[in-house]
């Protein structure tokens, strides 16, 4: 038998984490200057060791999960409205893990508040919210007590105020045959605000999108001129759609730009040339008639259809009583205007003139269905037709408020709206439980009172809430599980510390995190044969015991089993040793980054006793 010492280093006096990699105090290696030797058949075993746990934040699947909510916040008896069928806002799961390859995160508080801040941003998705919300480390008056974090939201409130650029416009009916080319070449061009329709083929679609930026959803306005100099559409008579959508990243069965879950071929029998989907839209048909129509969740028919809205059934309507409209030449704007979840509709006619708004007395078939979370970043649509004689005609914006975001793109993940991010995540199903609430559908008679503004230019009466615990309030929220680590002691937080100007609204921990270390640790050693299975990793493992005294412990500590358990090193002749390769790690073999200092390993081998 004999007593094998390992060490990282002489003394715990050298703390300093970044130490070259064969003296790192939770990997280190330990080269003799004369051979070891090990007899044939032995064994060996954990004698003791001594580890300096430094009470860093350790984030792991066991706390790194939760939910964020963007809307009204709910009644918490389960019952009283509003639950979650009375709003247009569904909860987004928010994992600090998501965007890391490893299993385990080992961070300062500092580090940590970094990670949730960038969390929590990834997984933010409403424009005007969307790179805001921040996190910062709340400590005492003297800055030394560690106490939690403190999580402040805000809404972007500013706007550009100007049109999109040049070539920014692409294709938006399919993606194949002449519609293969992304930015419509052949069927359209699009340069100082005017989108120019040049294919002469009457069966072509001209229809484009611009996914630059979102629609600011804040009173934002988009103005397009139908019927000016630059602007030829109405004047013209042809057939012309005004409209603002989500993108729409992949094409349905039949090889559309349409949700997955919709159906064009069902809905009102509206008279277009121009099939095209579009959340909002103000168009000219071609009976020369001055339609609105959106697209929103049919029961009957399961699926998203284009809905008229009747306009002329609404008090609040210039053209109220007169049923469809003529859209003569003296028409020359169009635009839309956009206060929370209310999107308005107006044309011009020698002044603006409404066509249709939201009026909680009005027939819910007269007004727009209220902008909801699948549809919270909305782009401008554009649709030009033709006519013999009319075969290039033209829209021109004039006005389109956007949010100005440095790092918006509806085609990547998390860097678009909700609805892009689910379907490239192949998650829609949340999407369609969304839209298909009764109070978003115009077949049901559930009324919905829309939100508007608040006096800052903020989305009125909307919170956020933090789902922290599976909730049967919240749904769908499984897996909820971080509250102990971001100090809540609530599975839901719905209420602010603090408010400012309306939008600006701050959450801080209730208590200090705990810091201690909650996953279980393991000591390996790397250059010899013993046998172990890891069953959690699924492969074989070099780990020669399991550290249990030293869960939920921070500080010098010292571990020596009671049993000692020898593990066969299958050599079946002499080993000569030069040197001890020893590692600290986790379940999932990820090395214990959490030590600092001087780490000590005691092996102890003998022979393999006989039987």
């Amino acid at each position: 038998m004999s007593l094998v010492i390992c060490s990282n280093q002489d003394a715990d006096g050298q703390a300093d984490r970044q130490r070259s990699s064969v003296y790192k105090p939770w990997a280190f290696r330990n080269t003799l200057s004369s051979t070891y030797k090990i007899p044939a058949n032995a064994q060996v075993a954990l004698q003791s060791c001594k580890v300096n746990i430094d009470g860093r934040v350790v984030v792991s699947e066991s706390n790194s999960k939760f939910y964020q909510y963007f809307g009204q916040k709910l009644n918490l008896d389960g019952i009283t409205e509003p639950q979650s069928d009375d709003t247009t806002s569904y909860p987004v799961y928010t994992d600090f893990l998501q965007s890391n390859e490893q299993g385990v995160l080992e961070l300062s508080v500092d580090d940590f508040a970094n990670v949730i801040q960038k969390a929590i941003r990834k997984s933010t998705f409403h424009p005007n919210v969307k790179g805001q919300p921040t996190c910062e480390v709340l400590r005492n008056a003297s800055s030394l007590d560690f106490l939690g974090y403190k999580i402040t939201y805000d809404q972007k409130t500013d706007k550009t105020s100007n049109v999109p650029a040049d070539n920014t416009f692409e294709q938006w009916y399919r993606n194949d045959g002449q519609y293969a080319d992304e930015g419509g070449s052949g069927i359209f061009t699009y340069g100082g605000g005017v989108f120019l329709r040049v294919t002469d083929n009457p069966e072509d679609v001209c229809v484009g999108i611009c996914p630059s930026l979102p629609m600011h959803n804040l009173t934002g306005e988009f103005t397009v001129d139908i019927g000016g100099s630059s602007g030829r559409a109405n004047a013209s008579g042809v057939e012309w759609h005004v409209g603002l959508s989500r993108y729409i990243n992949n094409t349905d069965e039949h090889g559309f730009y349409y949700p997955s879950y919709s159906d064009y071929f069902m809905g009102d029998p509206l008279q277009f040339n121009e099939e095209i989907y579009v959340d909002f839209a103000i168009a000219r048909d071609t009976n020369g008639e001055l339609v609105v129509y959106e697209h929103a969740y049919d029961s009957g028919l399961d699926a998203l259809v284009q809905n008229e809205v009747q306009y002329w059934t609404n008090a609040s309507s210039a053209f109220a009583g007169a049923g469809r409209t003529t859209l003569s030449a003296s028409f020359t704007r169009a635009k839309f205007e956009v206060e929370g979840e209310i999107v308005k509709a107006k044309i011009y006619d020698g002044a603006w003139k409404t066509i249709t708004e939201f009026k909680s007395d009005q027939p819910k078939t007269s007004y727009f269905r209220p902008v909801h979370q699948a549809d919270w970043c909305l782009h401008p649509v554009l649709a030009v037709g033709q006519k013999t004689g009319a075969t290039d005609c033209t829209l021109e914006i004039t006005e389109f408020n956007g949010v100005a975001l440095s790092d918006y793109d509806p085609k990547t993940p998390y860097k678009g709206g909700w609805f892009e991010t689910m379907e490239l995540e192949n998650s829609l199903r949340l999407c369609r439980e969304l839209e298909s609430r009764a109070i978003l559908r115009p077949d049901s008679i559930v009324d919905y009172e829309q939100l508007g503004v608040n006096g800052s230019d903020g989305v009125y009466d909307y919170d956020h809430v933090f789902i922290l615990q599976n909730s049967e309030i919240y749904n769908v929220t499984p897996g909820a599980n971080a509250g102990p680590i971001l100090g809540f002691n609530g599975a839901i937080v719905d209420t602010p510390n603090t408010i400012v100007n309306l939008n600006q609204k701050t959450y801080q921990s209730n208590f200090s995190p705990d810091l201690t270390n909650s996953l279980s640790m393991f000591v390996r050693l790397n250059n010899f044969g013993q046998n172990c299975t890891n069953a959690r990793v699924g492969n074989k493992s070099k780990i020669l015991a399991h550290l249990t005294d030293l869960e939920t412990t921070s500080g010098r500590q010292t571990y020596e089993p009671k049993n000692l358990i020898y593990l066969d090193l299958d050599n079946p002749s002499e080993l000569n040793v030069n040197e001890f390769d020893i590692s600290f790690c986790y379940a999932n073999e990820q090395f214990a980054q959490t030590l600092t200092g001087q780490s000590i390993v005691c092996l102890y081998f003998r022979e393999k006793p006989k039987m």
